[in-house]
């Protein structure tokens, strides 16, 4: 069964959608705009495990990899092949986290940090009601584990005897092919909003309000 895209969007016209990339801000924005508006709060990560469960390998194959017999071997893959690991997972929770938002959005307003493609958010939701979140390569490379929710991931991988190697690893995997996908989220026709060393906070904050026809 195929669900129209004009019904997914009527389901969903409640919800507002904080999508991008690591290290860009969606999560403490997302927790501002609840609190100071009122809206529910949807991190698509959080939820992962409960999809994960639900997923069948006929279905979900990327979320039903197997890689609890050799972490080692899952860190150590090829960054290209882990990277294409990560697009299977996004590929495929994004129908969970879809059916999470319309029961969510039955009772109100809802902002949603989300991992979707802009190909998705394109056609599920308007781009009136879409910010992307991003930070430069530079940025992610640097920063993108020295942050608390990632800090346990961090510390599992550094405690292999190579741990600093398949960290680095791992790191370039989550930076395959990032000149592109930082030209395809400027090239969405969404609103975005990227990282710099000198953003507060409260402008960035506004910079969203502003797109959502708040301010």
């Amino acid at each position: 069964m195929q669900i129209s895209d004009n019904i997914l969007r009527e389901q969903l016209k409640n919800v507002y959608f904080l999508g991008g990339g690591g290290y860009g801000g969606k999560t403490t924005m997302s927790q501002l705009i609840a609190k100071k508006y009122g809206f529910r709060l949807y991190h698509q990560d959080d939820c992962y495990d409960a999809h994960a469960k639900i997923a069948t390998p006929e279905f979900q194959p990327s979320m039903c990899l197997d890689r609890n017999k050799d972490w080692h071997g899952f860190f150590a893959q090829p960054p290209a092949q882990y990277a294409q690991w990560l697009w299977g997972t996004t590929m495929e929770d994004e129908q969970f986290a879809i059916m999470d938002l319309i029961h969510m959005a039955r009772d109100g307003k809802v902002i949603a940090d989300v991992n979707m493609m802009t190909a998705t958010l394109r056609r599920i939701s308007d781009p009136s009601r879409v910010v992307l979140l991003f930070a430069p390569e530079e940025m992610t490379r640097n920063h993108y584990f020295n942050r608390p929710d990632k800090e346990g991931l961090k510390q599992f991988i550094l405690s292999f005897p190579d741990g600093e190697d398949l960290l680095k690893n791992v790191i370039e995997a989550l930076h395959y092919r990032a000149d592109e996908t930082r030209k395809s989220y400027y090239d969405s026709g969404f609103c975005c909003i990227e990282r710099t060393g000198h953003d507060t906070i409260e402008g960035t904050l506004q910079k969203i309000e502003r797109h959502f026809g708040w301010i």
